[in-house]
């Protein structure tokens, strides 16, 4: 059974997906649905168990912006 997401958990879905670079974003989408099949919530999806998977799934893609004030400390090498 494919994949069917209300309106208010693909709005979430696109919110999480705002900071991760536009061109990894389908990537990212398509990481957070296999994940909700494989858990077997395709059936059973709601609010909760989207926001779950997406925020687990948002870590892998999301690299923070590097600030122009930061201490070299801080930086990434």
């Amino acid at each position: 059974m494919p994949l069917s997401l209300s309106t208010e958990e693909m709005d979430l879905l696109l919110a999480l997906a705002a900071p991760i670079d536009h061109r990894q974003r389908d990537q990212f989408l398509h990481e957070v649905a296999a994940e909700l099949e494989a858990n077997g919530q395709a059936g059973a999806v709601g609010i909760g168990s989207v926001h779950r998977v997406a925020r687990t799934v948002q870590r892998r893609f999301f690299v923070p912006p590097e600030l122009p004030n930061a201490s070299p400390r801080f930086r990434s090498a």
